[in-house]
C-alpha cells in the first residue's frame, strides 16, 4: 500500500513539474517571421543553435496572407521570432496588438529590427518599453569601429549577470550594426542587456551628429530584455545583422573571435525560459509541534511556515539557493515580515507568532530579483480572538490587584471584629 502511495505521489510531482514547465514558456514550437527568405541562410548559425536545443522552427513570410498564430483560443506556437524590419504590416490576422496579446498570454517574443524598420514594429517595441531612436539613425563609434564590417561598432558593455548569461557572462566584445534605443530609468520590467561604449552616439549618417543628439554612451541601449508581470519574456534588439553568420564568424582587431554567437545564444536561453526560472511548491503552515494545516489560527499562536523553491538549470529542476526570500503575514498591511531560512535542499522555512489582531490574513511571498521569474503567491487564513473559556483564570500581572482586594476584605473584617468585640 505504501509503495502505491509513493508511486502516486511521484507521478503527481512529475505532472506538476511538467505543467509548471509549460506554464513558464517551456514549449518548443517557434514561429520565425522573415521579410526575406535569404535570412534563413545568412542567419543559419543562429537558427541552427535553436534547433540543436530542441526547438521546432516554422518559417513564414511576415506578410503571408494566411499568417496566424492562434486557432480560436489556442495558440499554435509557444514563441515568436520577428526578423522582418522592412515589413510595413503583418499578413493574415496578425498585427502588433496580436503579438502583445501573445505576450500577455504568457508566451515569449524575440524582436530584432534595424534603422529602416517599419512604424508598426517600432510601436510594438515601444509598447514593450523600448523606444528606438529616429528612423534612419544608427549607432556610430569612431573609437571602436570594426575593421571588417562597414559602419559596424564593437562594444563590450554587456550586462554582468550570471543569472542571464550563465557562467559565460563575461564574453568577448560584440560586433553591432543597427539602431539604438532608450529605456525609461523608472522602468522595472526592462533591463539593458547590451549598451554602446562611452564614445558612441546615435545619428543619421547623412546628417551627422547635432546638438539635439541625446542618445549617446551607455544611454544607447542595443539589446533589451523585457519580463512582463506574468513572467512572459521578450528580447528586443536594434540589429538583425548581429545574429548573422557574418558577424558570428567575424574576428576583432586582436585576432580574437567576436562574442556574437555566445552572446546571442545566452540571450535566447534567457528569453526562452531556459534560465532564470523559479518554481514554488509545497507551501505548508501549521502550529508549532503539529502537522495539520489549518484554515484559521488564534491570536498569539506560534506557526511554522515553509515552502519549496526550485530553479531550472540546464533543463532540470534543482534546489534554489538564496538567503533573501521573505514571507509577510498581511491584512491590508504587513503585520509580520520574516526571512525564510534555506536548508540548501530547496526548502525555506521560518517560525512566526500570530499578531494580536484578528481578521482575515494572508501569507504573501513576493520575490523579485534581476533575471529570475517573479514569485507572487498568497494563501488566505483567518485569525480569531480567544474564546471566553480560553483566557487564563489568574493572570500574573493582575496579582497586585488580587492582593489589594483580599487585603481590603481582611482589613474590613479585622476592623469590624475590633469594633464589635473590643471595649
Amino acid at each position: 500500500m505504501s509503495c502505491l502511495l509513493h508511486y502516486f505521489l511521484a507521478v503527481c510531482c512529475a505532472l506538476l513539474l511538467f505543467q509548471a514547465s509549460e506554464a513558464v514558456g517551456q514549449g518548443k514550437r517557434v514561429l520565425v517571421l522573415l521579410d526575406d527568405t535569404a535570412l534563413k541562410s545568412t542567419h543559419s548559425l543562429f537558427f541552427s543553435s535553436l534547433t540543436a536545443r530542441g526547438y521546432q522552427l516554422t518559417y513564414s513570410a511576415a506578410n503571408a496572407p494566411d499568417l496566424s498564430i492562434k486557432d480560436w483560443d489556442n495558440y499554435l506556437f509557444d514563441k515568436v521570432i520577428v526578423f522582418a524590419s522592412s515589413t510595413s504590416e503583418f499578413g493574415g490576422s496578425l498585427d502588433a496588438t496580436g503579438l502583445l496579446d501573445f505576450v500577455d498570454a504568457g508566451h515569449d517574443l524575440f524582436l530584432a529590427i534595424d534603422q529602416d524598420s517599419s512604424d508598426e514594429l517600432r510601436e510594438l517595441a515601444a509598447d514593450l518599453g523600448v523606444d528606438f531612436d529616429t528612423k534612419g539613425s544608427v549607432i556610430t563609434d569612431h573609437f571602436n569601429r570594426h575593421d571588417q564590417q562597414q559602419s559596424a561598432i564593437v562594444t563590450g558593455s554587456a550586462l554582468e549577470s550570471k543569472i542571464v548569461f550563465g557562467s559565460s557572462h563575461k564574453h568577448a566584445p560584440v560586433v553591432y550594426r543597427g539602431i539604438g534605443a532608450s529605456i525609461s530609468p523608472k522602468s522595472t520590467l526592462v533591463v539593458k542587456a547590451l549598451t554602446a561604449a562611452d564614445t558612441a552616439y546615435s545619428a543619421v549618417p547623412s546628417k551627422g551628429t547635432t546638438d539635439s543628439s541625446t542618445l549617446a554612451g551607455k544611454d544607447a541601449t542595443l539589446v533589451a530584455l523585457v519580463q512582463a508581470r506574468n513572467n512572459a519574456r521578450a528580447v528586443v534588439a536594434g540589429s538583425i545583422d548581429m545574429f548573422s553568420n557574418e558577424f558570428f564568424q567575424s574576428t576583432l582587431g586582436s585576432g580574437v573571435s567576436a562574442g556574437n554567437e555566445a552572446f546571442c545564444t545566452e540571450v535566447t536561453k534567457w528569453g526562452f525560459h531556459e534560465r532564470g526560472v523559479l518554481l514554488l511548491t509545497n507551501m505548508s503552515h501549521h502550529l508549532v509541534g503539529e502537522h495539520e494545516q489549518l484554515t484559521w489560527y488564534r491570536v498569539s499562536d506560534d506557526i511554522d511556515f515553509s515552502v519549496n523553491i526550485q530553479e531550472l538549470v540546464d533543463g532540470r529542476w534543482q534546489p534554489f539557493k538564496a538567503n533573501d526570500v521573505q514571507v509577510e503575514f498581511t491584512m491590508l498591511d504587513p503585520h509580520v515580515r520574516a526571512t525564510l531560512k534555506p536548508d540548501n535542499k530547496g526548502q525555506f522555512s521560518t517560525r512566526m507568532k500570530v499578531p494580536d489582531v484578528y481578521g482575515v490574513f494572508k501569507f504573501v511571498i513576493s520575490y523579485h530579483r534581476l533575471g529570475y521569474t517573479s514569485i507572487e503567491e498568497s494563501w488566505q487564513v483567518s485569525v480569531r480572538p480567544f474564546k471566553h473559556n480560553e483566557y487564563e483564570r489568574f493572570l500574573l500581572p493582575a496579582y497586585p490587584y488580587y492582593a489589594s482586594a483580599f487585603s481590603m476584605m481582611f482589613g474590613f473584617f479585622t476592623l469590624g471584629f475590633f469594633f464589635l468585640y473590643h471595649k
